[in-house]
């Protein structure tokens, strides 16, 4: 004879079986999946109510819960009741879908599963309801199990509801939208919290660059007085050819550190950028410079950039992300490792307007079997096809396509095609010469001691007399006093108290029409640079620069280069 379970293990086995189905405890394990872990849980607790039922732990019909409750005062209607809940969850947990089920006392019970993202999270519980009168038999039961005087048991069962056909089918309708509800809240929160964590990861995209450009633009400063001293130094006579060799070394790390930042600040882009010829070539081999920390020795890359024309009109920052993204979403491709092929081509293709040339760029990821193995789905696919995506929209905006094919089971291409400029005849190169500069007396307004020290340096040695500001007050105080004014102003865009435009605009509002030099690390495009440079006399050199090229624009804005002689 089989031994009867206790009612304690019998509600420890109850309990187990439904916690898959209750969407705060499976919040709250350890082995959730990662989309439950960024539900809000008070908001779950609330759409819930905190029980088992939206409506309540006696469910839409409580003189049936009643019944039971009064049955389960005994251990043999609390175990019946208890093995009955068991059976329910496992014909559940077999079926995962709707279903009606009927208890040993003659009730029928619905439950619905909730689902998100295809995984049952909860259920909706109909409660206990008759579809039919209760049998003398059942009768007989109820009051067995309940112990209630017949005149007491008679009650409760008269007092159950038995529904007919056409009323437990709208029960089971009002259940079933009440469970559609309830998986279009829990998924719009689920959107909501990936969102705002979306929000989150733009801000901090965000933040990083503007810190980018902040640091690059600091890093300018270093530069410009690096290759400002070691080019002034290299010129001389008195050098040993050790030493000049030396400074030959520095100057170039310096110049490679210059490709670097403006790699960096042409990424980063500006609000307010001009549609411009732009060459694919080059952000191409940029972009791959920049990621050649993510490529390692896992991915190799093999480049065929045979296109003849790659000069394409666009944004400069909308290339860059073009490139990116293809890139980034091959490397993503690859987690393991593999190849990456990027090659260009041109071709013509006739349509409505007539024979037109475009760049082919053709970005490649192959898996490599000796490397990874069969090709595998790396995480973070949302965020590759948001990538592929972006690239779509910006490609599309430039007139041109883009197509993505597999490369059997092993890899996939990404196919773009942009429109190119076809240039006409080059005009006769023009002869440049200049004279020598006559001395004069040029003011450097910079907050960095050493980078005025380097013009100096550099300008003294031309045989021009320097004097040197530390900030915008201090400029206008100068400017106000008696004595001589400049020839030339050398001055840093981006000062703390008042930047490069506040200083032009107060200059010319003064009447003044000294030219004046804009020194910055971050490119002529941006706004407040561009407005500035549109006023009168106003010429621009972005740090780091050489010794040649400041002398250069110093020679331009004192009007000494003359073209043509």
């Amino acid at each position: 004879m089989k031994e009867k379970r206790s009612i304690g293990d019998l509600q420890a086995d109850r309990a187990r079986a439904r916690r898959p189905f209750s969407l705060p405890d499976l919040m709250a394990s350890a082995d959730a999946p990662p989309f439950l872990k960024s539900l809000d849980p008070d908001f779950v607790q609330k759409l819930l109510q905190g029980a088992a039922l939206p409506w309540g732990d006696e469910g839409l019909y409580p003189e049936a819960a009643r019944l039971i409750a009064a049955v389960q005062h005994s251990e043999e209607g609390q175990r019946l009741c208890l093995e009955a809940d068991i059976r329910q969850i496992h014909e559940l947990q077999e079926k995962g879908e709707d279903h009606l089920f009927r208890s040993p006392l003659g009730c029928v019970e619905a439950v619905f599963p909730v689902r998100l993202r295809g995984l049952a999270v909860h259920c909706v519980w109909s409660g206990k309801m008759r579809d039919r009168p209760f049998s003398e038999e059942e009768k007989k039961l109820v009051a067995a199990l309940s112990g209630q005087p017949p005149s007491e048991m008679e009650a409760l069962v008269a007092a159950v509801p038995v529904l007919t056909r056409s009323q437990i089918e709208r029960t089971l309708a009002f259940c079933r939208r009440l469970r559609d509800s309830l998986e279009q809240a829990l998924d719009l929160q689920l959107r909501v919290a990936e969102l705002t964590q979306q929000l989150l990861q733009s801000e901090r995209t965000q933040s990083v660059g503007t810190l980018s450009g902040g640091v690059a633009h600091h890093f300018n400063n270093l530069l410009s007085v690096i290759l400002g001293y070691s080019s002034f130094v290299v010129n001389r006579e008195s050098l040993s050819r050790e030493a000049a060799a030396a400074l030959h070394k520095i100057a170039e790390a310096a110049q490679r550190g210059r490709r670097l930042t403006e790699e960096i600040l042409a990424f980063l882009g500006s609000e307010s950028e001009e549609v411009k010829p732009c060459g694919v070539h080059d952000t191409l081999r940029q972009v791959l410079s920049l990621l050649e920390s993510q490529t390692g020795t896992a991915i190799r890359v093999r480049t065929r950039l045979e296109a003849k024309r790659d000069i394409v009109l666009s944004v400069p920052s909308s290339i860059h992300q073009i490139v990116f993204n293809l890139l980034t979403h091959a490397i993503d491709s690859m987690p393991g490792g593999g190849w990456m092929e990027v090659s260009t081509s041109n071709m013509k293709i006739e349509d409505e307007v007539g024979a037109r040339e475009f760049l082919q760029l053709d970005v490649v990821d192959l898996v490599d079997p000796g490397l990874a193995g069969p090709r595998a789905a790396p995480a973070g696919g949302a965020r590759k096809s948001l990538k592929l995506s972006s690239a779509y929209g910006m490609v599309g905006r430039l007139e041109g396509s883009m197509v993505i094919s597999e490369e059997g089971e092993a890899g996939s291409r990404v196919r773009v095609l942009l429109p190119v400029i076809v240039p006409g005849r080059a005009p006769p190169a023009e002869t440049k010469t200049a004279r020598r500069l006559t001395p004069r007396l040029i003011w450097v307004v910079d907050d960095d001691p050493i980078f005025r020290e380097m013009c100096r340096q550099v300008l003294s040695d031309s045989g021009h007399t320097v004097k040197e500001l530390d900030s915008g007050p201090v400029f206008r105080e100068r400017w106000r006093e008696e004595g001589p004014r400049p020839d030339l102003i050398i001055l840093d865009f981006s000062m703390p108290e008042c930047n490069g435009l506040q200083l032009c605009e107060w200059l010319k509002a003064e009447g003044a029409t000294v030219p004046v030099i804009l020194v910055s690390g971050f490119a002529a495009t941006q706004p407040d640079i561009r407005k500035a440079l549109r006023l009168k006399r106003t010429y621009f050199l972005q740090k780091p620069f050489s010794f040649r090229e400041m002398i250069d624009v110093v020679t331009v804005a004192l009007g000494e280069t003359l073209i043509g002689e």
